[in-house]
Order: C-alpha cells, then structure tokens, then sequence
C-alpha cells in the first residue's frame, strides 16, 4: 500500500484492556471475565488468563475505529454524515462473552480463515493426502471451522501507525495441514481510509483464503431492514460463481451477470433488488471481480445511504466479493393471534418458494409472483397458515433477534457485508484460482474500507 506523506499527527492510538480469557483444563470451554470496574484489576495477576486487548483509534477528520485481540474484531466504525453527525456503522457487541459465543456471533467483525467461505463436505486434497475439516454450517466447513482465526485470541501491539495483530495456527488445527503464522496490520487515515494487510506463511502446503468480515449499516448499526434497503450498492463485478439455489456451494460454472438481478454494475437500491433473488431471501452470492490489467487493489464495490449521505467504498486485490445482506440473520414468523413462533423453514412456505422459477432468474426475468402464489394457495393451503386477521406473514415485526451493542436487535437483513476473499470451494474446483500457499511462499491480501459523505442527491 502507498505510504501517506501525514504519518501519524493526525492519527491516535489508545490501547486498553477490553476482557480476559481465562483457558481451563480444555482450552474449548472458555470461561470469560469483563472489565468493567478498576477493582477488579487484582484478578489480571493470574498467569493462567489470556488479556483481551482493545485498540482505539482516531483521526483528525472525526472518524474513530475500535479493533480488540479477540478475532482481530472490528467493534466499532464511527463516521460523520452530510450534517456532521456521527454513528457507529457496524455491528458488533458490548462484551467478549457475546463475542466469544459462536451462538451469538456469526463471524461479526473478524477475520475469516484459515479459509472463508465454504469448503463442500469439509474435504480436500493436497498432494494425494485426503483432508477433512471440522463441519461447522451444515454438510460445510465455514470460514476456518469452529475455532477458525476469528475465534482466536491473537497477540497484538501498536506499530508506529499501526495496529499489528499476529496468530499462529498449529499444524492441525480444525483439520488444516501445516502451521500457519498470520499477520494483520490495520492503519486508519486522515482521509477516512481503514487499510487493512494481511501477510501468512505456512510450514507444509496448506490452503488459505483470508478475508474480513464487518457488517455494514450505513443509517447506523442498529437502524435495521427499512433502512439497509434504502442503501443503493455498485460492484464491480460482470460474473458470478453459479450456485443452485438450494446449495450455497459453487457448481463450477461462472455465469455473466448481464440481464439479471446479479448484475450490480449500475448502483440499484437494495428494496428494488434483494427480492428478487431466489429465495427472495436477499444476496448470499460470490462475484467476480473485474481485475485491473496490472497487480494490485482495485474497486471492489460502493454502498451509499441517501439520506445520511455516508458512502463505503471497497478496494482489494482478491479475485471475488461474497455480496451478503443478512438473510440468515435470526427470524421467526409470528402471527398476530399467537404467541409462539414458527420457523420459517418448517412451514409450508418453503413449498412456494420451490415453485419459483429458477430459469427466470438467470435469464433476468422477474418470475410471475402473484400467478406463482395463487397456484400455491391452491394445492398447498397457504391461505390455511395465516390470521384471519391479517393476510401478510411479517418480517418486521415480533422477530427473534441478536442482541447487538447498545441494546440494538439485529434481525435478518439488518446490515450487508463485502468480503473480499477467493471463489467458494476454489480448493475443490479446478477452474478456479489455487488456493493453495506453500512453503516459501507468502500469502497476500490488501484490503481498504473507504468512507465518505456524498453531499445533495446525486449517485
């Protein structure tokens, strides 16, 4: 990354304790100790406890990041809007037990890896040695496992103008060959630029797909649906790794996004679009970047909030972007002379979605909702699931939610995420790009998150 002629007068960096790991007999069952009072500073004199540290830092032009040790995490983004007012645009949590329970927390902040992504079945091969990872999302191996980067605790110092967190991986670990030394360097600007290097080495041929994982509400981090869809998002993106839509892993076919709802290359309003992408459960989708004709970051994709005026942009020099809009964010489906919930995936509105034409959808033709719908209510007694009182199953309202900082809810399409990473199961796939580092070589990944204020009403 090019070096700023401003070094750090215009930066600060304050380290503080966040919390403490404190590793029992077996290091996976974590008991966890706040800090929340000076009192209780004697209890840190054990050396039998892990410190969580927290780093923030601020610049000159009214932007503050926090970062804490655990997951090399993001907590907090604060940044200014057209009127000057301020807001924490990520989500993230208030302590490190709920950062710490992967019930909880579904990678919110941190880093991804050894691979994020999936990896189909959890099974590899390198050099004809069969490898089988930890199953964390179904019949998938997920974003480094149970215990992948993200839910480690990292060692961590303040490096001139950086914050550097390093973690070293052993040979094993979740099933991944080889010991692998990661580093993560995070530097904030004064133009409101968070840079983000991640460098790894490992001792045996092993695979490595690293990537970040903020999530994004530009309205502010507890403002919810209506306002994530009001968001209107460009990528710069002309392919996408095709999946079936009731498997989120990659066929191995790459599909131009021309004339569909996958083509984001003009900026599109989040409500006019998530719809219409089988399930109508919002983006879930790996894309591909467009590349430069040189080495190096280049534009990933913007997101702008009209009316704070906020704008994120997304530069790295990875081969795709996993577009996600929190559709597997918690929810329930509440009726109105009910108390009780019922989860969406066990009633028989699943049976409708089926009935969505997929066909349409890759040739970029809206499916005929409302014929789709009465056909359904017809042989399967949709109808028979919903209030006499009220015709509509909401999403909005008496949902089960997240609890997020500051008391917020976080329910499903509350935030989007980019994450900047390989092709899903690249491993698995020869047509993909390798994903494979070896001994002797150094792995790569440059990534900034760029924010602005976009002043009026122009895109």
């Amino acid at each position: 990354m090019a070096k700023h002629p401003w070094d750090c007068k215009d930066v600060t960096i304050i380290e503080k304790n966040y919390g403490r790991i404190l590793e029992g007999k077996n290091s996976q069952q974590q008991k966890i100790l706040n800090i929340n009072s000076s009192d209780q500073g004697d209890k840190f004199n054990n050396t039998e406890s892990n410190l969580v540290k927290s780093y923030t830092m601020t610049n000159t032009n009214r932007m503050e990041v926090i970062l804490i040790s655990w997951g090399a995490t993001i907590v907090s983004i604060k940044c200014p809007d057209q009127h000057g007012e301020t807001a924490d645009v990520v989500l993230g949590f208030d302590d490190i037990e709920s950062y710490t329970n992967s019930h909880m927390n579904p990678f919110i902040g941190c880093i991804l890896g050894r691979c994020a992504n999936r990896i189909k079945n959890g099974l590899f091969t390198i050099a004809d040695t069969e490898y089988k990872l930890t199953l964390n999302d179904d019949k998938c191996h997920l974003h480094g496992g149970t215990f992948g980067f993200g839910r480690q605790l990292w060692n961590s110092q303040i490096d001139g103008c950086n914050v550097v967190m390093s973690y070293l991986s052993e040979d094993g670990e979740e099933g991944y060959p080889g010991a692998v030394l990661i580093t993560v360097k995070f530097k904030l600007t004064v133009d409101n630029r968070l840079e983000i290097n991640i460098r790894a080495s490992s001792s045996k041929p092993t695979i490595i797909n690293i990537s970040h994982a903020s999530f994004f509400n530009l309205a502010g981090h507890d403002a919810g649906e209506d306002e994530l869809k009001n968001h209107i998002v460009t990528l710069n993106c002309d392919r996408w790794t095709f999946t079936d839509y009731k498997d989120p892993i990659p066929t191995g076919a790459i599909q131009g996004v021309g004339g569909t709802v996958m083509d984001l290359r003009i900026p599109k309003k989040l409500d006019e679009c998530m719809s219409k992408v089988p399930l109508g459960e919002g983006y879930d989708h790996n894309f591909c970047v467009v590349q430069s004709w040189q080495p190096g970051v280049v534009f990933i994709g913007r997101a702008l909030h009209p009316k704070s005026g906020r704008v994120l942009e997304v530069y790295s020099d990875q081969p795709g972007v996993q577009f996600y809009t929190c559709g597997r964010f918690p929810t329930s489906i509440i009726t109105k002379d009910s108390s009780s919930s019922v989860s969406s995936d066990n009633v028989n509105t699943k049976q409708y979605d089926d009935l969505v034409s997929y066909d349409s959808y890759l040739d970029g033709q809206e499916y005929e909702g409302e014929y789709i719908k009465e056909k359904f209510k017809s042989e399967w007694n949709y109808g028979d699931l919903r209030s006499d009182s009220d015709s509509s199953v909401s999403t909005n309202h008496n949902l089960a939610f997240t609890s997020g900082k500051n008391g917020a809810h976080y329910t499903k399409y509350c935030a989007f995420t980019l994450q900047p990473q390989n092709y899903p199961n690249a491993i698995n796939i020869k047509d993909f790009p390798c994903p494979v580092l070896r001994p002797g070589q150094v792995y790569y990944h440059d990534l900034t998150y760029k924010f602005g204020v976009q002043l009026g009403n122009g895109i």
